[in-house]
């Protein structure tokens, strides 16, 4: 228990650590939001979704305090830090093409909830193309953090966790 204690404080403390990054860097927000999303996934090959779920609720609370820019904490919230439980729930035993669809439409759903909240503090172009040119940059999102847990699969988690 206190293994998995420490090693999701350690792993908060890294969320925490490129929150701060989003306030001194003004670029590559999105990137460093997609980073912080990736701890989750580990806990969750470590401990389970309900370790993963307390875990996304704990970086919510601590990404509102630490993250100035609120649309940037909202954007996190609804779909960079929630996103390993969803991958979780949706990779589970289903064909690959459902696999797709489910998390097309999760996508859609979440970039619906945050264009409807952040619309009521900045202006947000409504282009419907750049529907599409999110849903290919969420494709590719996708592919990326598998290969991320694939890598902690094989090469990561044998070393950390000795």
């Amino acid at each position: 228990m206190s293994k998995k204690i420490a090693y999701s404080g350690i792993l908060l403390a890294v969320d925490v650590l490129l929150f701060v990054m989003l306030n001194v860097l003004q670029t590559n927000t999105l990137f460093l939001l997609g980073l912080a999303s990736l701890p989750i996934a580990v806990i969750i090959m470590n401990w389970g979704p309900k370790t993963g779920a307390v875990f996304y609720i704990a970086s919510v609370i601590l990404g509102f305090i630490v993250i100035s820019n609120k649309a940037h904490w909202i954007i996190y919230v609804f779909t960079f830090g929630v996103y390993g439980l969803i991958k979780y729930l949706v990779e589970q035993d289903r064909p690959v093409y459902v696999e797709y669809i489910l998390k097309l439409i999760y996508a859609n759903v979440a970039l619906a909830i945050v264009y409807f909240i952040v619309r009521q503090f900045v202006y947000v172009p409504k282009q419907w193309y750049l529907i599409l040119l999110f849903e290919v940059v969420f494709l590719v999102y996708d592919y990326a953090y598998s290969l991320f847990i694939d890598y902690y699969n094989q090469k990561l988690k044998s070393i950390i966790n000795r």
